[in-house]
């Protein structure tokens, strides 16, 4: 008998983009590793700066640190006020922690409880700061889908606390607080209150949560580990 020969599968090569998809896909490949060094240089930059001329402005010049660095070298060195707001930040913490200092703060306190509308701000304020700081909760610890706006569309929300004060006199202590954040500015969006057994826990932490709002869902669960993986 004679055999059968079966002809071998002739490889088909792809072929080579040209001259211009080639440098385009470069281009664009230079763009997504630069936008966010760029991006962090930027924010960091801005915000010591922002400090420095926040800072600075409202010291008295035989206290500001830059003139005499000025006079010195002969110009100015980035991040001075944001030094100069940390040490202050330390020394007012290690003042109030002191029966004298806090004589003080408290005494503070009180002539601005006696000045009109800025009472309310300041009384206003501190209570928002006090309850974060004193919360035995982490904020934002669980990232949660729930029906929003209607039943049938899903987002993306993240539990903030149990359901406290007056919304107690009209639901039901089943229900939490949660955050509902806009794309893809997430400090902006809504407080929602429901209960928790409708609501559906995801296996995510609040930063994953936040990355996939602000790329608006197109970075996934499993795209966030291959980066933190640096593949």
């Amino acid at each position: 008998m004679t055999e059968i020969e079966i002809p071998e599968e002739e490889t088909v090569e792809k072929p080579k983009p040209g001259l211009f998809r080639s440098m385009r896909n470069s281009f664009f490949t230079g763009v997504v590793i630069a936008l966010p060094i760029g991006a962090t240089i930027w924010l960091i930059t801005g915000f010591v700066r922002f400090m420095d001329n926040w800072v600075l402005e409202i010291l008295p010049r035989a206290w500001n640190p830059n003139t005499y660095i000025h006079d010195l070298i002969g110009f100015n060195i980035p991040g001075t006020g944001l030094i100069v707001a940390v040490v202050a930040l330390f020394m007012l913490g290690v003042l109030a922690s002191n029966i004298i200092g806090n004589s003080v703060l408290k005494f503070g306190e009180n002539l601005l409880g006696r000045v009109p509308l800025v009472s309310n701000v300041y009384n206003g304020v501190k209570q928002i700061v006090s309850t974060v700081a004193q919360s035995e909760d982490r904020a934002f610890n669980e990232v949660c889908l729930l029906e929003y706006p209607r039943p049938g569309l899903w987002a993306v929300g993240f539990i903030t606390a149990k359901l406290k004060g007056a919304p107690l006199d009209h639901l039901s202590e089943d229900h939490v607080c949660v955050f509902v954040p806009t794309t893809p500015n997430p400090t902006s969006g809504f407080l929602l209150f429901s209960k928790r057994s409708d609501l559906k826990i995801l296996n995510m932490t609040p930063e994953e949560g936040a990355k996939l709002i602000i790329s608006g869902g197109m970075v996934s669960n499993d795209e966030l580990e291959k980066l933190a993986e640096g593949k």
